[in-house]
């Protein structure tokens, strides 16, 4: 497959690469970022009727990319570096669409694994294809729990349930903001780790076919095909339609994953003024869990790396709990979401943008001594309305109002427990938790305005963010059989009178601002600020409470005493960086700081109870660090380019109990799963019609938790990509065979901690980093 772009350095706001990108070198950067704002003109149809004003005139009230410039193979098409040479503002990056083909994984359908590459990022799964949902990823310090996880800028997925919703090759670019976030940027629940944006490949002009064959290790296997009807002169209509079928067997233990996927996609202008943009998608997936290690277990994982389920059943209802068929999961997603582009006058635009999210997963795993299933049945549903202008002094204006109704879980609204009988089957024992919940809700209304001043850019917003909490009803089930939740709840059980929630709102004004000074045409300096919230994580909190009322309201404790403990974080983050891109040699060295308040963590607190614990929302931390980005053109061909990271998130503070026991010592230590050092390089070079990217990714030591007493080793992996353009044949517009390997010497080690930062007890997990895994492609497009 045809390598291209890798990773970019991003401005501040909307990254408007070309995905037509079939001019650019082997290994390019693509970044958002000029010195001025950009006035784009319409296009004429072949009526000769002027059509897509909207669409490419829409402000996004941040600086946009010369997007002419790069299709048709200009200045950027000639540079064959790793990081763009255009200035940018600090705290973004971005992957484009050649470059997730290399790092997104032979499956190509991980939100998180084309984002390896990027400062301050650390991507962690057991899975080599990213396809299995055992997953995190870390940002400046922070898991994925307060991520905000977007695409086209519309928070469309939940919270629980569900899979990745897109094959990647439907991906034109993924954005990723780990400093301040723009107002019209991040939305969802939360953003206090960062922002990953997904932006779609939409309805080609030219008609087209494109296809993907892989195989690879663990009778790995994806078909991918997509038809594109090309732009109808006539009717100013475009749409493109695609499928995929994925399936892997697990590298360790038994069990599989499967995966498939149906996408569509319609653009449409009706007139001069009026564009839309629908996308609709189904995935169907299922998977068994990787089975996680213990501290102990760690330690010695030349006898542990082939740790897993159980393969057979062996008639102990307590051992076989752990068999690989009763911890698994199988999901079923439906969404939709739509852009209405009105360009009412010139450079005056109202955008409609409405979503709809619909899940159906069902989660078998082992609970103690039972068999847990969890149906996570849940709808989001939403919409954006926006009003963009630019006007002719040079001014960008982006006012928006965001509203959102979430359907739970989470919290779980009913989980079972079933016990093992001696024939391999699941006996009914009881329902660990069934609740009436009430839908969530989000109201945030935002605005952001950009200025060039000469040289200097300058943009800063201002967001409020309402998030509604629902009413929440728990009740006793003692005698309820096995049945559905909506079976359960006719019977009328009896409310537990002290595991009920009254419904409250969470609110928080997020400013941000943002300046960029170009000190010359080769040097610019960048400073940012902005305030990120975290939602409250009640589903834990909740659950805890219920498998252990008795001794929670013998201390004088109530559902609500201890929700009312946990509070929205709140993240203050700075950078300033510096860019200098000269000669072939860009560098980009960047200091960063964050401040959070009312973090979220999880305590063992044995003087209500052994093994007792809650959330307490009273802890703070503060994070720094130095990040250094570089490429090196030697010529056409070869390349270089690297990034390293040295950071510091450590507790400020100890950590009290409710019980007023003694205090947890987290002061002063590291957050867990967070490394201090990580250095990650590779070189690009091609041969004629041959291509080769070679990586190497160091990630330093972490800990499994806040007492910093359980040290997991760090880690070096090398992965390699080479592809081979085979050309022109048969009417085939392009042919281009790949070929990867991931983790070449076969090193092993721990990859993913789980839980991550909002956790201090010493019960975490580990997980096993991937094998050795070789996969080969065979791509054409007609």
């Amino acid at each position: 497959m045809f390598i291209g772009a890798l990773l970019g350095g991003e401005s501040y706001g909307t990254l408007a690469v070309a995905q037509d990108s079939t001019n650019l070198p082997p290994v390019t950067i693509v970044s958002d970022g000029q010195s001025r704002n950009v006035r784009q003109n319409s296009t004429t149809n072949a009526r000769g009727r002027t059509v897509r004003r909207a669409r490419q005139a829409a402000p996004s009230n941040q600086q946009p990319v010369q997007q002419q410039q790069q299709q048709s193979g200009g200045a950027l098409a000639s540079q064959n570096s790793i990081l763009s040479t255009t200035p940018q503002l600090a705290g973004a990056s971005s992957v484009t669409q050649q470059g997730i083909a290399v790092l997104g994984g032979p499956a190509q359908t991980s939100f998180y694994q084309p984002l390896a590459l990027i400062p301050s990022v650390s991507v962690q799964t057991p899975d080599p294809y990213g396809l299995n949902t055992t997953r995190n990823i870390n940002i400046r310090g922070k898991g994925d729990f307060h991520l905000s996880r977007t695409i086209d800028g519309l928070p469309l997925m939940g919270i629980v349930g569900g899979s990745d919703l897109f094959d990647l090759e439907n991906i034109g670019r993924i954005d990723v903001y780990r400093g301040a976030v723009p107002s019209d940027k991040g939305l969802g629940l939360s953003n206090a780790t960062g922002v990953i944006n997904q932006l779609t490949l939409r309805p080609q002009d030219k008609a087209g076919f494109t296809a993907r064959q892989a195989f690879g290790t663990d009778s790995f296997y994806k078909t991918f095909v997509r038809i594109d009807s090309g732009l109808n002169p006539e009717t100013a209509t475009k749409a493109f339609l695609s499928g995929s079928n994925i399936g892997v067997d697990k590298w360790t233990g038994a069990g599989d994953q499967k995966r498939q996927n149906v996408t569509f996609g319609l653009s449409q202008d009706f007139g001069d003024r009026v564009t839309l943009d629908v996308t609709a998608v189904y995935n169907n997936y299922a998977e068994n869990f990787f089975r996680a290690l213990t501290y102990p277990q760690t330690t010695d994982l030349r006898n542990n790396y082939s740790h897993d389920f159980n393969t057979t059943l062996t008639g102990v209802a307590a051992t076989d709990v752990n068999y690989y068929k009763f911890n698994r999961m199988n999901a079923e997603t439906f969404a939709t979401f739509a852009k209405l582009d009105y360009n009412f006058a010139e450079g005056q635009h109202l955008l409609f943008k409405p979503y709809y999210w619909d899940n159906d997963t069902t989660r078998f795993n082992a609970a103690g001594n039972t068999v847990q299933i969890w149906r996570q049945q849940n709808q989001n549903v939403g919409s954006v309305f926006e009003y963009a202008g630019q006007f002719p002094w040079g001014t960008d204006v982006v006012a928006g109002y965001w509203w959102q109704s979430m359907a739970p879980p989470p919290p779980p609204t009913d989980q079972r427990r079933f016990t093992v009988n001696t024939s391999g089957g699941l006996n009914f024992s009881n329902w660990q938790s069934l609740a009436r919940i009430d839908n969530f809700s989000v109201n945030s209304p935002y605005f952001q305005v950009s200025q060039n001043f000469g040289s200097t850019f300058v943009t800063s917003g201002l967001r409020y963010m309402v998030l509604g909490a629902p009413q929440m009803l728990y009740y006793n089930t003692a005698g309820i059989p096995d049945g559905t939740h909506g079976q359960a709840l006719a019977l009328n059980p009896a409310i537990y009178p002290d595991a009920t929630l009254a419904a409250r709102d969470y609110a928080a004004w997020l400013p941000n601002i943002a300046i960029r000074h170009d000190l010359n045409p080769a040097l610019s300096v960048n400073f940012s600020y902005g305030r990120r919230f975290g939602r409250p994580d009640w589903g834990p909190q909740a659950s805890n409470y219920i498998s252990n009322r008795t001794a929670f309201t013998a201390r004088g404790f109530t559902l609500q005493s201890l929700v009312d403990k946990v509070r929205p974080e709140l993240s203050d983050q700075f950078d300033a960086s510096l860019r200098f891109s000269q000669y072939g040699l860009t560098v980009i060295p960047t200091l960063f700081y964050a401040k959070f308040q009312n973090k979220q963590v999880k305590v063992v607190d044995p003087l209500i109870g052994p093994n007792i614990s809650y959330f307490q929302g009273t802890g703070s931390s503060t994070g720094y660090g130095f990040e250094l980005e570089a490429n090196y053109r030697f010529d056409e061909r070869f390349s270089v380019f690297g990034s390293t990271t040295l950071a510091s998130e450590t507790f400020d503070s100890d950590t009290p109990t409710l019980s007023g026991g003694a205090m947890l010592a987290t002061k002063g230590k590291q957050i867990p799963n967070t490394p201090q050092v990580m250095i990650k390089g590779g070189i690009t070079y091609q041969i004629d019609r041959l291509a080769i990217v070679p990586i190497v990714r160091y990630i330093g030591p972490r800990f499994g938790e806040a007492a910093n007493t359980q040290r997991v080793p760090g880690y070096t992996v090398t992965d390699l990509t080479m592809s081979y353009d085979l050309g022109s044949h048969f009417g085939v517009e392009s042919l281009n065979a790949s070929f990867s390997i991931q983790n070449i010497f076969d090193r092993q080690y721990i990859s993913q901690i789980s839980p991550s930062d909002i956790d201090l007890s010493a019960g975490a997990t580990y997980f096993l980093g991937a094998p050795r895994t070789v996969v080969g492609s065979l791509s054409m497009k007609f």
